[in-house]
């Protein structure tokens, strides 16, 4: 039976380990309330965050209290632990971040040697990303050497100018086709929400980096072997739905780690556009029960 996404998540996670888990809103992967020895870090405090998405109709109880704030000092500064947790979970979460390198770098200092920094990372391909373009190792490396707090105004319009949809669908998992696409916004809509943006000066949450499986990996592998970082990559699950999952353990010895050629992740990155077979074969099956469920409609 294949591993559900909480299972892919915490895989090499032991429950009786002190972790850290950033962002989790409503749906956290490692919850205090089923025994987790977990802290939480996230934007706001926890009733801040129930007011936000009760205009979305979510349980404010699934939300739980929060232990750290995160704001643009960083997620190292607003927690100040060194190497003190033995796992870090981050569902949908670097894809949002102005400064990727720094948050991974922030990450590997909160860790314990052998700790496991677990995420869930949007595939490009099957999301209102798909018509953007992939992010490069050098993409996060001017982000790093400008120390990037908050996103250019270039990056927030692109996140408007660029968003897709199917329909009403913001994610469509297994198909990536460009059949049934539409931009969500109008150019000029996303130069007038970059334009309030640039006066107002406030953080904007939008999707800055766009990532397949083989291009993380890649990425990754690039800032081990320019020894900015100290991951090897534990486990790593394919794109299924509309997202893929990622281990990757603390180690001194992370650059013998890192055995897939460089040049074969980058082929692999621009010549498999329509993801892997397990994410296609999901795909398929979700159009027939989408079609199966409009014809008993429509009876």
């Amino acid at each position: 039976m294949p591993l559900s996404k909480t299972q892919k998540t915490l895989h090499l996670i032991e429950k009786s380990a002190f972790g850290l888990e950033i962002g989790a809103s409503y749906s956290p992967m490692a919850a205090k309330r089923d025994g987790w020895n977990v802290e939480v870090a996230d934007h706001a405090q926890a009733e801040e965050l129930r007011e936000k998405y009760a205009a979305w109709g979510v349980d404010g109880s699934l939300i739980e209290e929060v232990d750290h704030i995160v704001d643009e000092r960083g997620l190292f500064a607003a927690i100040n632990k060194e190497s003190q947790y033995d796992f870090i979970i981050a569902s949908h979460v670097i894809e949002h971040v102005p400064n990727p390198v720094q948050f991974l770098l922030d990450c590997q200092r909160l860790l314990k040697e052998g700790g496991i920094l677990s995420l869930v990372v949007p595939d490009k391909r099957f999301c209102f990303d798909t018509l953007k373009p992939i992010s490069t190792t050098g993409d996060l490396l001017q982000a790093f050497i400008e120390n990037r707090t908050k996103h250019p105004a270039g990056t927030v319009f692109d996140a408007y100018a660029l968003h897709a949809k199917k329909g009403d669908l913001l994610v469509w998992p297994g198909d990536s086709t460009f059949s049934g696409l539409s931009f969500g916004h109008s150019v000029r809509e996303a130069k007038a929400l970059t334009d309030e943006y640039i006066e107002t000066g406030r953080f904007v949450d939008v999707h800055a980096w766009q990532f397949v499986p083989e291009s993380f990996k890649m990425i990754v592998s690039d800032l081990v072997a320019l020894e900015l970082l100290s991951f090897e990559p534990a486990a790593f699950f394919d794109t299924v739905d509309h997202q893929f999952y990622v281990s990757l353990r603390k180690s001194k010895d992370a650059l013998q780690a890192w055995r897939e050629p460089r040049l074969k992740l980058a082929k692999r990155a621009m010549a498999n556009p329509r993801g892997s077979y397990a994410s296609r074969l999901r795909g398929v099956l979700t159009r027939i029960r989408r079609r199966v469920g409009g014809g008993k409609k429509k009876r």
